[in-house]
């Protein structure tokens, strides 16, 4: 049988059956149903998905309560599916799959859908900047049946260049899903949001228009996809 991958966590329980629990395929995916990486999100893309899921919580509390069922329940079962459709169609399931002993990807599958994913980022006139990080990033290719993508676009200004950044997000995200591709990808606020990784850890990038990402880390940047 094949050998799950390990999850960090900043949790570390020292009791061994604790900390096995926690490694299990039931807990990730119930974990990352409730957090869904918003740990990771910066404020715009954290504010449209709490705004996108609120919204679909209140139609469906409506529609429920208009067939009857009552105003407590109607409003508990339309946060849960919303809830659960922000985390199918945001891209969650697959990513945390990768954890489950019955996953496997063949690498070039995965690799096929990196190179859709970066001509679709292009295909986008009013997206500067994006980059692959993680092992595409650091070595430039997947490894592994077990590999995802991680990628990461930052949202032009004003409200134009949010909203069209989160529905971008939220199609590639919809495509994986039905894909059955484990994407990792983020909108970031600004290019400096990449501070936050290891700056030993090289940037591979696919979109940089506006030469910022090249300026503020010539010494990680690896290269053009």
């Amino acid at each position: 049988m094949p050998t799950p991958k390990v999850k960090p966590s900043p949790i570390q329980p020292s009791w061994p059956p604790a900390a096995r629990a926690m490694q299990s395929c039931a807990f990730i995916l119930a974990a990352n149903w409730v957090f869904q990486g918003m740990r990771g999100m910066d404020r715009k893309e954290l504010g449209f998905r709490l705004g996108l899921e609120a919204t679909v919580a209140i139609l469906l509390a409506g529609v429920f309560s208009h067939h009857g069922i009552g105003a407590e329940p109607a409003t508990l079962l339309a946060l849960i599916l919303a809830h659960t459709a922000s985390f199918l169609f945001n891209g969650q399931l697959w990513v945390c799959a990768r954890y489950c002993r019955s996953w496997h990807l063949d690498p070039a599958t995965l690799e096929a859908a990196f190179l859709d994913i970066v001509r679709e980022l292009r295909r986008q006139p009013w997206l500067d900047e994006a980059v692959a990080i993680g092992s595409r990033g650091d070595r430039g290719a997947v490894r592994g049946d077990r590999s995802d993508l991680d990628v990461r676009i930052v949202v032009p200004e004003g409200f134009e260049g949010l909203a069209r950044a989160n529905l971008l997000l939220l199609r590639l995200r919809t495509e994986a899903l039905f894909g059955r591709i484990p994407l990792d990808i983020y909108a970031y606020d600004e290019p400096r949001s990449l501070d936050r990784f290891d700056q030993r850890e090289r940037l591979l990038v696919l979109l940089d228009r506006r030469g910022r990402l090249e300026r503020r880390y010539p010494q990680r940047v690896s290269g053009q996809a």
